[in-house]
């Protein structure tokens, strides 16, 4: 009977746990008193419309695939190895956004961050015209072939391992450029650099 019992409790805890959506009086569960909202590796795969967060919002290891287009994040995010592949246009985010090992592809020139962009060991493609990045940006090993024209960067700028070996006729990076060993063959006629450029 005991060993019947234990097979049993093993069998269940061996079944995948079914992903669904969260609700916001269920994210009341996730939240802190500082306004931060905690879901790293909860099984959740959607966030509610009209979100408003005060704080930080971690989605970090969850199958959530999609923010919604008017989400507002006071604090900053981290989706880091989750399944997130798509932020719209409309997106606001106050501080840094921690995009790395998602599956974002693209990103919405709509989308506001008010820190750093860090798409590490994503299959980013494709980047908007004259983005602007209010702290570093990291395309670090990801398949991007080349960085929008008019790119500004306030902080630094890390494109190791990237597919990218051009540059764009106008770029301005406020601090470091760190090739992190690609070999560029092409470089900007207007290059406004605030520090260097590292190998």
């Amino acid at each position: 009977m005991y060993k019947r019992f234990i097979l049993v409790i093993t069998l269940l805890l061996s079944l995948p746990v079914a992903s669904e959506g969260i609700d916001k009086y269920q994210l009341l569960n996730y939240l802190d008193n500082y306004g931060n909202i905690d879901l790293r590796d909860k099984p959740f795969d959607s966030l509610p419309t009209g979100l408003k967060v005060k704080g930080n919002l971690n989605i970090s290891e969850t199958p959530i695939t999609r923010l919604p287009a008017d989400i507002d994040i006071q604090g900053s995010l981290n989706a880091s190895n989750s399944k997130l592949r798509s932020v719209p246009a409309g997106v606001k985010i106050k501080g840094y956004a921690n995009l790395l090992g998602t599956q974002v592809k693209s990103w919405s020139r709509g989308v506001r961050v008010g820190g750093f962009i860090n798409f590490t060991d994503t299959p980013l493609e494709k980047l908007p015209a004259r983005m602007q990045v209010k702290g570093d940006l990291s395309v670090i090993r990801t398949p991007l072939k080349e960085l929008p024209n008019g790119l500004v960067v306030d902080g630094n700028l890390y494109i190791g391992g990237s597919a990218i070996t051009t540059f764009p006729e106008t770029m301005t990076v406020k601090g470091n450029i760190f090739l992190g060993g690609n070999q560029i063959t092409k470089w900007p006629t207007k290059l406004n650099l605030g520090g260097a450029v590292a190998r």
